[in-house]
Order: structure tokens, then C-alpha cells, then sequence
């Protein structure tokens, strides 16, 4: 639980951060006007130039933040307690330099550290919710995609047969087929289903199919025979012929024609 989102060190983590959080800050300032600018008679385009000047800042205190984060991090994973540390350092940084901007900008008018208490109450606020934000997001994604890797893991890739008209037909993990032969004008896919083989009669080629079977670890063994190699127990050959036995009891033994027999026994 101590582990942080792998995508916040990722470059969409990066850019969320470096773009998203300064965004989300200069918002708010355009929506409110904090600071000590309600005190002065400054014009819109003055407020927005000061504005454009603290978005700037907090952008290059990101960068550099964010850069080193990255470099800390491949070197040594950081906890959670360390990267709260980090974000926090990042909300103090960019409030002391926004601060000293206003301080020099207004001529020392007030104390120095008056201007860092204001800067460092908005952009404390300011900066938490984006930083909760993209840290759910981010937190979320992970958790998705773990969930999917084991659900693949434990399923399989999903193969989908098409017939001749392109129209998807039968979805079915990879893990679960045991063999295709053809038919004829048509292909008859087993596959285990709760345990028990089941059997699909498709409309289509052998041909058709050989370039994704090849990529989903399905191997000629036959000219009317595809065979899953990870169903393959053993190679049984007699006098005359020879034969895949598959893992799966009561599964058929599907022929190895000796055309195929060394591409066969080299990938098993």
C-alpha cells in the first residue's frame, strides 16, 4: 500500500503535473484576486501580466521539481510519505518565489514574510486539489490496469474469428483452444468451456485464418489442422503416423503430417 502510482513518474504523469497543476492555479487567481492585489489600484492588464509572471514561476518551480523527481525516483522507488514531502516542498518553493516577486514588485512595502504567509495560504489551497486529482487519476489508472493484466493472465488473450463477411463470429482466449480443423468451405474451432470441449462451426478458410493464428500461438500441423502449442502434452508417432496428444483428456489426436513435423517439434 506503500507504493505510489507507477504513472505519476510516467511522461503523462509529467506533463499533468508541469502543465495541468499551474493551470488549475491560475484558474483560480483569475476567478478570485488574492494576494495583496485588492489593496492596490492595478488594471486588468497589469493583473494579468502578474499573473502570467507567478504561472510562469510556478511552472519552472514544476519543471525543475518534477525533473529531479523522476531522476530520485529511477535511481530509488519513493514511498508515499517522501513524494507528500516532495509535493510539499514544490507548494513552498513556489510560494517563496511568488512571493518575493510581489514583495520586489510592490517596493518593499510590507514585510517580506507577510507576502510569503498570503502566497503560501492560496497556493497551499490552490495546489492540493490538482495535486489530489491527478494523484486519484493516476492511482485509478494503475488499478485498472492491473486488473486487466491479471484478467488476461488468467484468460488469456481474446481471439476474435471473423467469417467470410468480416462479421465477428466467436470470441474465445487464446489459452482456451485446443485445435481448428477444416471442413471443407468451413473451419470447426474446439475450445473448453467450464472444462468441457465445445466446438464452433465457422464459414471461412484455413487460409484466412494463418496469419492470426501464427500470432496467437496457434501452429500448422496439418493442411485441415491448426493446434494450440501450449495445449501440446507430446508427440506420438507410430509405423505410419503422427500425432499431437493435446492436455486435455478426451481430447482427439490431431495428425502431424510430415511436411509439418520439424517446424512442429522445433516450436515444442
Amino acid at each position: 500500500m506503500n507504493e505510489l502510482p507507477k504513472k505519476l513518474f510516467s511522461n503523462k504523469g509529467f506533463w499533468g503535473h508541469l502543465v495541468g497543476l499551474p493551470l488549475f492555479v491560475i484558474g483560480l487567481l483569475l476567478l478570485f484576486c488574492p494576494f495583496a492585489f485588492r489593496n492596490y489600484p492595478i488594471s486588468f492588464s497589469r493583473y494579468s501580466f502578474h499573473i502570467t509572471m507567478i504561472f510562469s514561476i510556478i511552472v519552472v518551480v514544476m519543471l525543475i521539481s518534477r525533473l529531479a523527481l523522476l531522476f530520485i525516483n529511477k535511481k530509488n522507488p519513493l514511498t508515499r510519505t517522501q513524494y507528500y514531502l516532495a509535493c510539499l516542498f514544490e507548494i513552498l518553493f513556489a510560494s517563496g518565489f511568488c512571493a518575493l516577486y510581489l514583495w520586489l514588485f510592490l517596493k518593499k512595502h510590507q514585510a517580506y514574510f507577510l507576502f510569503f504567509g498570503y502566497t503560501l495560504v492560496y497556493l497551499s489551497v490552490a495546489m492540493i486539489i490538482p495535486y489530489l486529482i491527478l494523484f486519484l487519476h493516476y492511482q485509478v489508472q494503475d488499478r485498472e490496469q492491473q486488473l486487466d493484466e491479471a484478467g488476461k493472465a488468467g484468460q488469456g488473450e481474446k481471439i476474435r474469428f471473423l467469417d467470410e463477411r468480416g462479421n465477428v463470429k466467436l470470441i474465445v482466449s487464446q489459452s482456451s483452444i485446443l485445435y481448428i480443423q477444416s471442413d471443407e468451405n468451413y473451419l470447426r474451432i474446439y475450445y473448453l468451456d467450464e472444462g468441457k470441449i465445445n466446438s464452433y462451426l465457422l464459414r471461412s478458410s484455413m487460409k484466412r485464418i494463418e496469419d492470426m493464428c501464427a500470432k496467437n500461438g496457434l501452429i500448422r500441423c496439418h493442411r485441415s489442422y491448426f493446434v494450440n502449442k501450449e495445449r501440446v502434452q507430446v508427440l506420438q508417432k507410430d509405423k505410419e503416423f503422427t500425432y499431437a496428444i493435446l492436455d486435455v483428456p478426451n481430447a482427439a489426436h490431431i495428425p502431424v503430417s510430415k511436411n509439418y513435423y520439424d517446424q512442429v517439434s522445433a516450436i515444442l
